[in-house]
């Protein structure tokens, strides 16, 4: 079996994967993807399909809605947990530029389109013996990539010391390499990434091998290609210890591991194709709905004469029996169609708000509605959870590859995504609780972030700090203040006594 094979569920879930990514690459890919998205009508020639194609316009409602949901994952920022001297590595998670923040927009965002994604953690490959010194003056240090749904081919889970895990993987990626007939120009080259767990004489250890295609091969239909390995294989080791583990987190719409959901959104991505359908029977329809000039038992006086239409010009001809008149629309005309548009948009309205209803439950009490508000138990909440607990996983792999202890090490994002101010009558209410010893400090400080009166990314203790310099400073000012009105009230009697 060739090394780029992909796994029964990535078959049997590619044509929707596809859907949603060309729906949220916008109105051009769409087209471009011709009969895939707008079937030829019966005997419709090739041009007046490709005419059809320009005039039907897209309704992405898809893209706006994953748009929104994101602003609502990021209204607050998310929680991150590391030791301060993994800090500075996350501003630059994947060595390539991008702080950690911005990595977790993409991660949702690809949850979001897709409902599925990986990452995995890495090291590069250092030299045997190689201590914590040696490591960061050679700039060695653990990254994070992102691998969407489409690069994720195959996996494979097994029993290793009683547990589930994940004992196979597969990852298309691309390489930029300079084209040997031109030295000044690069091109990506295909490459597949096999991570797996081998026997050795510790047990299971971590392998990674890197493959692409032999030299003069093109990928086609069918076609049986021969792969080469690039370089030989790499036994990543953690702790110069080699690893009994994958590190490659593989998150879902609801959880973590290689189970395959459908994409959160793929019936509105459905709704969004059939609106574009519509649209382009519409356009089309209104292409050919200007009035026509029909002419019955009109012969012109010479032939090759011409037919003018206009207030301007006259039409002369001897038959009595010629007549002419316009034809178009009467009746309903377009209003079925424009009906079943608003009627679509309106369902992909309600498609995209979906993901924010909470899950019913059988007895709806005081905290289920305050769920109902704040949709802690919606899709969006779903995905949200899920990809907090994987980023939270795969940061504990990235701390201690970077030599510091992973046991604090978290990855929170928000799951309250509409305001809540808290309002004056329950600020008074959480004040008097706190201060008849009905709340602790850390339960008064967290609900007043919950209220939003305080940002989300302090501590208490941080806090505390604030308020007692703030407090040092209004003190200081008040001395001073006095300190000058003493000395005014000296120098006044001083005068006066003279």
């Amino acid at each position: 079996m060739p090394v780029n094979s992909t796994h029964r569920d990535y078959k049997r879930m590619l044509p929707k994967w596809e859907r949603c990514r060309d729906l949220a690459a916008g109105s051009d890919a769409v087209r471009e993807a011709g009969e895939k998205y707008l079937p030829k009508l019966k005997d419709q020639p090739v041009d007046s399909h490709t005419l059809m194609l320009k005039r039907a316009t897209l309704y992405n409602a898809f893209w706006r809605t994953i748009a929104g949901l994101l602003g609502m994952i990021f209204r607050q920022p998310p929680k991150i947990e590391v030791p301060e001297a993994v800090k500075p590595l996350l501003e630059d998670v994947d060595a390539a530029g991008q702080p950690f923040q911005l990595f977790l927009q993409d991660v949702a965002e690809e949850a979001l389109e897709q409902g599925r994604l990986a990452v995995l953690v890495d090291y590069p490959t250092a030299p045997e013996g190689i201590t914590q010194a040696d490591a960061i003056q050679l700039n060695l240090r653990p990254t994070m990539q992102l691998y969407n749904t489409f690069s994720l081919l195959n996996w494979r889970t097994g029993r290793v010391n009683n547990q589930t895990v994940l004992v196979h993987a597969v990852l298309e990626e691309t390489e930029m390499v300079v084209d040997p007939e031109d030295q000044y120009v690069e091109k990506e080259e295909e490459r597949w990434r096999v991570l797996d767990l081998v026997d050795a004489e510790e047990g299971k250890v971590y392998r990674q091998q890197v493959f692409k295609m032999a030299k003069g091969q093109a990928v086609a239909k069918n076609a049986v290609v021969t792969f080469v390995q690039v370089g030989s294989d790499v036994f990543p080791k953690m702790n110069n210890k080699p690893l009994d583990f994958i590190p490659l987190v593989i998150m879902g719409t609801d959880d973590v591991g290689t189970d395959v959901d459908d994409p959160p959104l793929i019936d509105l991505v459905d709704m969004g194709y059939s609106h574009y359908r519509t649209s382009a029977t519409y356009e089309q329809c209104l292409y050919f709905s200007p009035p026509t000039l029909f002419l019955s038992g009109f012969k012109p006086e010479n032939p090759g004469d011409k037919v003018y239409v206009g207030s301007g010009t006259a039409i002369i001809t001897p038959n009595e029996n010629a007549d002419g008149k316009f034809i178009e629309y009467t009746g309903n005309g377009l209003a079925p169609l424009e009906k079943a548009l608003e009627r679509k948009e309106q369902m992909m309205a309600v498609l995209g708000a979906r993901m924010l209803e909470p899950q019913k439950l059988a007895v709806e009490t005081a905290q289920t509605a305050s769920i109902h508000r704040k949709g802690e138990e919606s899709m969006l909440a779903s995905v949200a959870q899920a990809i907090s607990l994987g980023m939270t996983k795969a940061t504990k792999w990235f701390v201690e590859w970077a030599g510091a202890d992973p046991k604090d090490a978290l990855v929170e994002l928000n799951r309250d995504f509409y305001p809540a101010r808290m309002t004056s009558a329950d600020l008074m209410a959480q004040m008097a609780a706190w201060q008849s010893g009905g709340l602790s400090d850390q339960e008064f400080f967290a609900n007043l972030q919950q209220g939003e009166l305080i940002a989300q990314d302090v501590t208490l203790e941080e806090h505390q700090a604030q308020i007692e310099a703030r407090q040092q400073q209004l003190a200081d000012q008040q001395a001073a203040a006095q300190a000058a009105f003493a000395d005014q009230n000296a120098g006044g009697g001083g005068a006066q006594g003279q």
